[in-house]
């Protein structure tokens, strides 16, 4: 059974909002049925180097990692199409775009015969897949770079085999390599196969573009892949994703954070036409963190039926820890706090000093509530869990975390876990924390039992 989450939901199917998902997920079978490719140049094949890099950016200090490698990220189509990967998620930062640009300039590879494909979450292949904290080119800007150098490599390689000559005289340039003092030239489609053959060249003999040698990078020239999806409306994010005998789930959840049902009475909810299941959704033990939080669950049809019955639940909840919060007290105590003094970590100058100096001292409090940590498209999952096998697709910024954690809370081995990435209509760093579709798992698994 196929089921949708506005709003966290699941169901063995579980979908997080509505449309059809058309990002593709990067695999060397899917590549060579997809395109077309018989005896190509393959670089996504199952063979992966993970490597150090002379500078510092925190990239090798993330889980698992940076994985440089154009057997992973490349592949080269007959007739010439390349499709590079994109392992970060796409929230209208332009990510999807830059990545796979980067290698495009450091193979020489014409960006209009370029094909982006979304990758699926799996980080011992990928790398860290964390779209966060604004990481993405900062970290990956070099490795990037040196995939599309060692790509640009082993195709000049096979280019000097073929016609003879030693591998100085030839050159990569606009998506076909040539040699100059004979005049030869071949496309990247007529070297893939032989290039695929080609020792991945190590990272520490590269020889990178000189930037002032760009066509693309800095020159702001090309559009994202998905604007002209974006701006007509043909674009798919979480909630656009449709599967087959999909359901949708609506969660009521408890009124203060870390409480739990008491007690519900689903009579009236399950009279609206579309609802056929009401369950309960346990949440994580207080303090959860970024874990569910549970409460309970109207399975339909349809998104509206779902949240007509949601509206007709009556549920008794017990509040838990917070019960007893007050906004009011709390406010007082952090203002009390804050004018206690602070632990000095460290001291430059002195601040009493100068104030007491200066001619004019201008004081001011200023007061930041509670706010809501949200995006334009709420978080949304499908899922479809059968046996011990899931499948996910959901607007996530973490598809790598993902999976581990879908992985630990259905206690399946995370190879068995597939997390498709939609694109993301917002994400902030809060879809970086995939709960809702741990939700939508945990439903669409209850749901194949019944």
């Amino acid at each position: 059974m196929n089921i949708r989450t506005n709003i966290p939901t699941n169901s063995r199917r579980l979908r997080g909002f509505e449309k059809q998902l058309k990002v593709e997920n990067l695999s060397r079978r899917s590549i060579l049925k997809g395109l077309g490719i018989a005896g190509s140049f393959v670089l996504a094949a199952p063979v992966m180097t993970r490597q150090a890099f002379a500078y510092e950016t925190g990239a090798g200090k993330m889980p698992h990692g940076v994985v440089v490698d154009p057997r992973v990220f490349v592949a080269i189509a007959p007739d010439g199409v390349v499709t590079i990967l994109a392992h970060r998620s796409e929230m209208g930062t332009g990510v999807r775009t830059s990545l796979p640009l980067i290698v495009a300039e450091e193979m020489e590879a014409d960006w209009s015969r370029v094909h982006v494909q979304q990758a699926h979450g799996d980080e011992v292949k990928f790398g860290n897949q964390d779209t966060d904290g604004s990481r993405s080119t900062r970290h990956y800007l070099i490795p990037m770079r040196q995939i599309g150098a060692a790509a640009r490599t082993m195709l000049e390689a096979a280019a000097a085999k073929k016609w003879g000559v030693p591998v100085s005289e030839v050159k990569a340039q606009n998506h076909e390599v040539v040699h100059s003092a004979s005049g030869r030239k071949a496309g990247f489609g007529d070297l893939a196969a032989d290039a695929a053959k080609e020792q991945v060249p190590d990272i520490k003999g590269l020889k990178l573009k000189d930037p002032k040698d760009f066509r693309y990078l800095g020159k702001g020239q090309v559009s994202i892949v998905d604007l002209h999806d974006i701006t007509t409306g043909k674009a798919h994010y979480g909630a656009d994703t449709r599967l087959p005998g999909l359901k949708y789930a609506v969660i009521a959840r408890p009124p203060v954070t870390g409480g739990k049902v008491k007690s519900f009475d689903d009579s009236a909810a399950m009279k609206v036409p579309g609802v056929e299941k009401v369950m309960e959704v346990k949440g994580w033990p207080w303090p959860s963190k970024f874990q569910p939080l549970g409460g309970v669950a109207v399975i339909a049809r349809n998104t509206g039926a779902a949240i007509k019955g949601r509206d007709q639940l009556k549920i008794v909840w017990d509040d838990g820890a917070n019960a007893k919060y007050d906004s009011v007290a709390y406010r007082a105590s952090l203002e009390e706090a804050a004018r206690k003094p602070g632990l000095v970590v460290r001291k430059e100058g002195d601040v009493d000093a100068a104030l007491k100096s200066a001619d004019k001292v201008i004081t001011g409090e200023y007061y930041l509530p509670h706010l809501a940590h949200v995006s334009m498209e709420p978080p949304v999952a499908v899922a479809n869990v059968t046996g011990d096998k899931a499948e996910i697709w959901a607007p996530v910024q973490s598809p790598g975390g993902t999976r581990e954690d879908v992985a630990k809370t259905l206690g399946i081995p995370e190879d068995n876990v597939t997390v498709n990435v939609t694109l993301l209509g917002g994400g902030f760093g809060r879809k970086s924390k995939c709960d809702f579709a741990l939700e939508a798992a945990l439903l669409s698994k209850e749901l194949a039992r019944r």
